[in-house]
């Protein structure tokens, strides 16, 4: 298989994977994917056109989109009128990732010791069937949540560094 082959491939097992993990429409997932794997500095909007095969306002909706949930950020060249798109900077991405998912975890551990004490105080019988269950789940929680926080201080110190 070529090199094109492969990155065309890999755009679209990327594509699906952002489309599922943040609800991306197909089109802009593919165009994140294309600026991830693209060797270039930046595609224009011309080229995302030529890339994708799509409309122009599809196209437009999709960076849009893009933009606003800070996936990718515009730049200029000097003497050219082109806005060059490219994938916001990769520490900011994943911490962002990282972040959305330890809200996640701190939302499911709220959830599950206001079960755990409305069962403690109304239902002792099945508070008692699921403490052993609940303590060992919580403790998963926690650890994943520790080791997202120290994840994403490493992130930020990384980030600080290149500044």
């Amino acid at each position: 298989m070529s090199k094109e082959e492969i990155k065309n491939k890999l755009i679209e097992e990327f594509g699906v994977h952002f489309e599922s993990e943040y609800d991306l429409p197909p089109l802009a997932a593919r165009i994140f994917a294309n600026l991830v794997l693209t060797d270039e500095d930046g595609l224009t909007f011309e080229d995302c056109i030529n890339k994708r095969g799509a409309s122009k306002s599809s196209i437009s909706t999709s960076l849009n989109l893009l933009l606003q949930m800070d996936f990718v950020k515009y730049f200029t060249k000097s003497g050219d009128r082109k806005r060059y798109f490219k994938v916001a900077e990769k520490n900011t991405f994943f911490i962002k990732k990282l972040n959305r998912s330890l809200k996640k975890l701190e939302r499911e551990s709220v959830m599950i010791r206001k079960i755990s004490e409305y069962n403690e105080q109304f239902r002792p019988e099945r508070h008692e069937e699921n403490k052993n269950k609940i303590t060992v789940y919580r403790k998963c929680i926690d650890s994943m949540s520790d080791n997202l926080k120290t994840t994403i201080a490493e992130l930020k110190l990384q980030q600080k560094q290149q500044e």
